[in-house]
């Protein structure tokens, strides 16, 4: 029952952090009869800054918990649990039984409010005594939780928690507690500067010879020889960011990285020994082009299909593959605005001539009393060539499908989001043939920017931003600042991999694709609504993001 809206634990209303915890564990869906098989248990890394800060002085406190019926439990950022201690068998015996296993996932959206998945949901210390748990198998334990911040980034690291068999508070638990995740996050501080000293004194090891080009990137520094910046001049070694997640712990990493207006560098990097984020970058060699030459097209087959969402080129693409230089582009859509018989008369003449090629464009905008005369022609083999262009397979109509499967050749464009790679040559390419006589420069937090950008409109949306920047007072430099807002992201998203670049874009198309709706997206994606919520704060996607 509750009473004005807030839960009630029977006839006493709870206190306002625990009500909160209550209501975002029936947003989750958790059940009060905890359902074990809901925790997850993953992997855990013992040697991340956190495990190093925090042992010394769990060690210390294990010494003054030992003979006592307490646990101690550790959980790192994910809220998965990283250590754990007991100084109890039967303690130890039932929260093993609840799933309290190391590696376990136990936030809030897994088991409902709890000294580890409240504080590291609700960013607050809290006290949970007895019937406050939310499931019905927790109630018999009074629990103290404390996330642990980093100093300098006030993110949050971890959540330190003290359980034991009671249903009545402590008020020794809470100041013990505090105090022990101070000293954690002390030496959270310290580590981070000695991180510091090894990143710079691995710079200055590898800036030894000044010719050679070289960045040192870790945390938020970013260490760069004049060299390098000389090599990486049409953007920064910010952009080198974008390749730390894909640096192994141990061997070398080696790839191209392109910096646009043409130019392209071959980098090879390996990870700064004693620090978990940091990497030193060589740039071993750079190639300087033009253009890149565009391949005279194959001969293809008679029929073809471009699919692809809108904005990625699919009338380009047709075009290039009619084997004519000026192909009739016929556009389904006028279908709609004029007569049926009147567009079905004009389609029939064109195909009629053998020796043409004709473009359908979005063959999906056809009503389906049209879709048969489609279907005669890419039949009938002395009809002119046929090249379709249409939404992707699994957005297609079931007739439309079937139109489609008649193409003697498909061809599956992708979006721009999966073309990251690609994108500051694009970028260069268009800003080029839209003004030939100019030839800006990005930097590299622009570049890094726009990988970020979920691309919804792909190569139209890319054309209209660089339309807008051009209007700008020309420098030379595109820069974060000279972008449209909506493509200047964040920080965070600034510095993601491909590999969380790829899942960031998969949330956004996803919340897009629901409205903002979470619940459906997070069934989309497959995942829970609070993992939903988590990777969205960690990949630095917003309410708003998906409404670009």
């Amino acid at each position: 029952m509750s009473l004005g809206g807030i839960p009630s634990q029977g006839s006493a209303v709870l206190r306002p952090p625990i009500a909160d915890s209550w209501r975002r564990s029936r947003l989750f869906g958790v059940e009060p009869e905890l359902d074990r098989g809901a925790i997850s248990i993953g992997e855990v890394d013992q040697r991340s800054r956190l495990m190093t800060a925090a042992r010394p002085v769990l060690d210390q406190l294990v010494e003054q918990l030992t003979g006592t019926r307490f646990s101690i439990l550790l959980a790192d950022r994910d809220c998965r649990l990283v250590f754990r201690w007991f100084g109890d068998r039967g303690l130890q015996h039932q929260l093993e039984e609840l799933g309290v296993l190391h590696g376990s996932q136990l936030s809030e959206g897994r088991v409902g409010t709890n000294a580890l998945g409240t504080p590291h949901e609700s960013r607050q210390a809290v006290e949970i005594h007895g019937q406050e748990h939310y499931a019905d198998a927790l109630k018999r334990f009074s629990c103290y939780g404390h996330p642990i911040r980093h100093p300098l980034t006030g993110r949050i690291e971890g959540v330190l928690d003290i359980t034991g068999e009671s249903d009545s508070s402590n008020p020794l638990f809470g100041p013990l507690v505090k105090r022990v995740v101070g000293d954690i996050e002390q030496l959270v501080l310290e580590s981070a500067r000695a991180c510091e000293r090894r990143l710079f004194l691995a710079f200055q090891q590898a800036t030894h010879h000044r010719s050679v080009p070289v960045a040192v990137l870790g945390g938020d520094l970013v260490f760069a020889n004049e060299t390098c910046i000389e090599h990486l001049r049409p953007a920064d070694p910010t952009l080198l960011r974008t390749l730390l997640p894909q640096v192994p712990e141990r061997g070398v990493f080696d790839t191209r990285l392109d910096v646009g207006d043409g130019i392209s560098l071959s980098v090879v990097a390996e990870r700064v020994e004693g620090s978990t984020d940091g990497a030193v970058f060589r740039i071993a060699r750079s190639t300087s082009s033009t253009r890149k030459p565009v391949p005279a097209p194959a001969k293809t087959a008679r029929s073809v299909l471009i699919a692809g969402e809108p904005g990625t080129g699919r009338t380009t693409e047709a075009r290039a593959r009619a084997g004519v230089d000026d192909p009739v582009v016929l556009h389904a859509a006028a279908a709609l605005r004029e007569e049926p018989r009147d567009w079905a008369t004009r389609f029939a003449d064109l195909v009629a001539q053998p020796r043409t090629a004709v473009v359908l464009d979005d063959v999906h905008l056809l009503p389906e009393s049209l879709l048969p005369l489609v279907g005669e022609a890419l039949d009938n083999p002395g009809s002119a060539r046929l090249l379709l262009t249409s939404v992707p397979s699994d957005a297609m109509s079931p007739a439309v499908a079937a139109i489609a499967a008649r193409c003697a050749e498909t061809v599956a464009l992708a979006p721009l989001r999966e073309r990251l790679d690609d994108l500051p040559t694009i970028a260069a390419a268009m800003l080029r043939d839209e003004y030939p006589d100019r030839k800006p420069h990005f930097t590299g937090t622009a570049l890094a920017a726009l990988r970020t950008h979920p691309w919804p409109g792909n190569l139209h949306e890319l054309r209209a931003v660089l339309r807008e920047v051009s209007r700008l007072p020309y420098t030379g430099v595109i820069d974060l600042a000279q972008l449209p807002p909506a493509c200047r992201g964040s920080s965070r998203t600034r510095q993601l991999g491909g590999r969380e670049l790829a899942e960031r874009n998969a949330i956004v198309t996803a919340l897009r694709a629901s409205e903002g709706n979470k619940l459906r997206a997070a069934r989309e994606l497959g995942i829970s609504r609070t993992t939903l919520y988590r990777r969205m704060q960690a990949l630095g996607v917003t309410d708003d993001c998906p409404l670009l």
